[in-house]
């Protein structure tokens, strides 16, 4: 009993933590303030959301994987989230070439556009060091206790509140997004995994 609890342990805090990835932005409450720089016509918006959704969308199918885990014991659960951490790792890296390569979608979300490929970067070079110290660590009642301590945040700017700043920053970003069929898919999948 007590290693199932543990067990339910680590599921819940891989279910927080995860949670820690970008979630898929909500519906604005607030009109954001009108921007006084005159917009370049930047990156396609269908190219620019499929570079971030796609691999988002990897990442949660990896977190539902996690679900199922607990019924195959400790040492499963540990692999499970070591396969996700360097999931995410390899997602985020991918996300910020594909951005970056693409550049941001206009001359208003310049800024948040270099911050959010830098955040991605940062996020990514995180989940690798995760990943090797996770697998490192024994597949026992205590690992769930050592699984938090290594997945507590990092400084530095969210990749999911950049995101969400670039998404609502313009009427036509929102929408754009919102359009995107590979981002619906990955909203799906994060409300079946737990996310928001």
């Amino acid at each position: 009993m007590h290693a199932r609890l543990s067990i339910a342990a680590v599921l819940s805090a891989v279910a927080l933590v995860a949670c820690s990835t970008p979630a898929p932005p909500s519906r604005p409450t607030t009109t954001p303030a009108p921007t006084t720089t005159v917009d370049v016509p930047g990156a396609d918006p269908v190219a620019w959301f499929e570079a971030y959704c796609g691999p988002m969308g990897v990442t949660q199918t990896a977190r539902l994987q996690l679900q199922g885990k607990a019924q195959e014991g400790m040492e499963a659960v540990k692999e499970a989230v070591v396969v996700w951490t360097a999931g995410a790792a390899v997602s985020n890296r991918h996300m910020a070439d594909a951005l970056e390569k693409l550049g941001p979608l206009g001359s208003d979300v310049r800024s948040l556009h270099e911050r959010l490929v830098k955040a991605l970067r940062n996020e990514a070079k995180t989940f690798d060091e995760s990943s090797a110290r996770l697998r490192a660590q024994a597949a026992d009642d205590k690992f769930p206790e050592r699984y938090k301590q290594i997945m507590v945040g990092s400084s530095g700017d969210s990749v999911g509140t950049l995101f969400k700043q670039i998404v609502e920053t313009t009427p036509k970003y929102t929408e754009a997004f919102r359009a995107n069929k590979v981002c619906t898919a990955w909203q799906g999948l994060a409300k079946q995994s737990g996310g928001n």
